[in-house]
């Protein structure tokens, strides 16, 4: 389906966060979709800000439950809405997921981009299932060898806590499960950022989740991109108070602080606890958030809605 970004703004339409919310799909995942596939389909405000119809939700839920029952995204998105249903049904009657094959590969025996992550994921979730963490440590390790650190964050490891999540929510994957999966995950990030976090010697940056946030499965994430560019991290983990990080920003020289906020986190009293720290924050210190329960961009508040945005302001000299 092809884009029209010139067209009018369809009745009900919604930003791509209010999409993401009510999808339970990564706002950096959406954008990769209609990036790649040109779906879903966005209209244009005069201002250029992309804009979504209402009834691109429950199509895009239906997708999301394909694609944790082993379904590519190039196959399903390229479906019509009327065609997800039936195939939802058929993929419902299933005891166990899809054998995913094996990635296409380009004229120079590359993976092809839309073949990489679809059958991480399936893969990741088959050894989430069995409780096998070898296999998912060692698939985690050549996923991250064969795509570098950015395509492994924005195709594998993101796409793949999106999953469990919306496993979890759907009563298709139990706690243990999700608890398995983020912590396997979570040492795999640690074991790569090691690494780089020893040899950096570039700007200092505390991460942190706010107060009552213990999901870190986004700011693990985001700290190995740090890391990697160079940045010294000083990480301060989950349910960090803002008290904690303003006096650590008073008596060490930090350059930044790095917020991820999860889903879990309401809206309200995130944008709340990001004013008082941004208030509170010495004015020399950069403030950054991200994370699907982010609160939108204020003054001296930069958000980043994917990891491709904070390596390109990584990548910026100040």
């Amino acid at each position: 389906m092809a884009r029209s970004p010139k067209s009018p703004a369809p009745a009900g339409a919604m930003s791509i966060g209010a999409l993401s919310k009510a999808t339970g799909i990564a706002v950096e995942t959406l954008r990769t979709w209609e990036r790649r596939y040109g779906v879903p389909v966005a209209s244009r405000k005069p201002s250029g800000h992309r804009l979504y119809p209402a009834a691109a939700v429950e199509p895009l839920r239906r997708v999301a439950q394909l694609l944790a029952r082993g379904h590519r995204p190039a196959e399903v998105l390229a479906l019509a809405p009327a065609e997800l249903a039936p195939l939802l049904a058929l993929s419902e009657g299933r005891s166990t997921p899809p054998i995913v094959p094996p990635a296409r590969t380009s004229s120079r025996g590359t993976a092809a981009p839309d073949a990489v992550h679809p059958g991480a994921v399936a893969e990741l979730l088959d050894a989430t299932r069995g409780f096998d963490r070898d296999r998912m440590l060692r698939m985690l390790r050549a996923r991250w060898s064969r795509l570098g650190p950015l395509r492994f964050l924005d195709d594998v490891a993101g796409p793949f806590l999106v999953a469990i999540g919306a496993g979890w929510e759907d009563g298709e994957v139990r706690i243990r499960h999700e608890h398995f999966a983020t912590e396997c995950l979570s040492d795999f990030l640690r074991e790569v950022r090691g690494p780089h976090q020893e040899r950096a010697d570039g700007p200092l940056v505390v991460a942190a989740t706010l107060e009552g946030d213990r999901h870190e499965g986004g700011l693990l994430m985001a700290t190995v991109l740090l890391a990697v560019r160079g940045w010294r991290v000083l990480h301060l983990g989950p349910d960090s108070p803002v008290a904690e990080i303003v006096e650590l920003a008073r008596t060490h020289p930090l350059d930044a602080v790095a917020i991820s906020v999860s889903s879990a986190v309401p809206r309200a009293r995130a944008a709340r606890m990001i004013a008082t720290l941004r208030r509170r924050l010495p004015r020399r210190v950069a403030l950054w958030v991200g994370g699907a329960g982010a609160p939108p961009a204020t003054k001296g508040v930069d958000r980043f809605d994917s990891f491709t945005a904070l390596d390109a302001r990584l990548a910026t000299p100040d």
